[in-house]
């Protein structure tokens, strides 16, 4: 297994630069985005921090990737952080490098999770130990029940993260297995501001009403709000300004912001059942789209490069309004 460590240390002097946090993200692009526009965050705030990079082994699975190989990698970050001298004031980990707690608590070191993702992700999350214990049925079994999460409109069971619809999978025994271990952490930071999920993040704060019973006999962890973290501009595609003024003119509240992550790549045909549905609703929407997989998207030597700009005029029906591309 191979690390690799970035430090940003921002307009620090020469004798501030040294490391005083270590941030750990898992391999995903959207996880490490966020991990280093994070640590940018610190360093305009005073603080050096490095981030410690998993080189990824080549894998088509990738929960296998994101709790094996992270899971396998703590005698790396152990050592790592052992080397450092001095040593750091805390330890913040991706939501699935919760295996790395082990490693802050040998070491005694604070340690914070930065989840990626907003607060009513979180709420749910937080929860799934007690979804799990209400019933034997998996997710895809309940179909349209609505599962009840503080903090988060009713949610249709067979709605839940793909990798958890089918309890008897890996994939499902690890989301679970990290999300007991969440609320056993020193803060967790978010993704999300509380103008952005006003209910969600209420329902976090507020006595921890979305952990387990038993976990409330220890306090729980605070919830930093940070976000939303943004990918700084390069410079190269220079056409976010005109989404903000768009989105300055819109009456409060009217925009549908449609998002699907790293991972959320559709097929054409897909993206124009979506557009159809978009359209249809009636409502003001600004729309990340990325282009559909390609027919190598299974060489893992590809599979972390950036995808192409999507071809709108192909991918959209005909006569879609007009498309803002930044």
């Amino acid at each position: 297994m191979v690390m690799e460590e970035a430090a940003i240390n921002g307009d620090l002097k020469e004798e501030e630069k040294k490391s005083s946090l270590v941030l750990y993200p898992s391999p995903g692009m959207g996880h490490l985005v966020s991990m280093i526009e994070l640590a940018k965050l610190f360093a305009r705030h005073g603080l050096s921090a490095t981030v410690v990079i998993l080189a990824p082994s080549p894998s088509p699975h990738p929960e296998a990737l994101a709790f094996d190989l992270l899971r396998r990698s703590n005698p790396a970050l152990l050592s790592f952080l052992r080397s450092l001298s001095p040593s750091p004031r805390a330890l913040v980990l991706d939501f699935f490098c919760t295996d790395a707690l082990d490693v802050a608590a040998e070491l005694a070191l604070p340690a914070y999770f930065l989840f990626t993702s907003g607060a009513s992700a979180l709420a749910v999350f937080l929860h799934l130990p007690v979804l799990h214990a209400r019933s034997t049925k998996c997710f895809r079994e309940l179909g349209a029940e609505p599962l009840r999460v503080p903090g988060v409109p009713p949610l249709p069971a067979d709605h839940m993260p793909l990798p958890i619809l089918d309890r008897a999978g890996e994939a499902y025994e690890g989301f679970l297995g990290h999300s007991r271990r969440l609320a056993r952490c020193a803060g967790i930071v978010v993704n999300t501001s509380r103008s952005l999920e006003p209910r969600a993040v209420d329902a976090l704060i507020a006595a921890g009403l979305c952990v387990p019973d038993h976990e409330r006999r220890r306090p729980t962890p605070p919830v930093y709000c940070v976000g939303p973290l943004v990918k700084s501009s390069d410079g190269a595609r220079g056409r976010g300004e005109e989404c903000l003024a768009w989105l300055d003119a819109q009456p409060k509240a009217s925009v549908v912001f449609l998002c699907f992550g790293s991972v959320g790549r559709f097929s054409a045909a897909q993206l124009k059942e979506l557009a159809k549905g978009i359209e249809k609703s009636g409502h003001r929407f600004l729309w990340v789209v990325r282009s559909p997989p390609s027919d190598d998207n299974d060489d893992p030597e590809k599979r972390f490069l950036p995808p192409p700009e999507p071809d709108m005029e192909k991918l959209l029906p005909e006569g879609f309004p007009p498309i803002q591309v930044s």
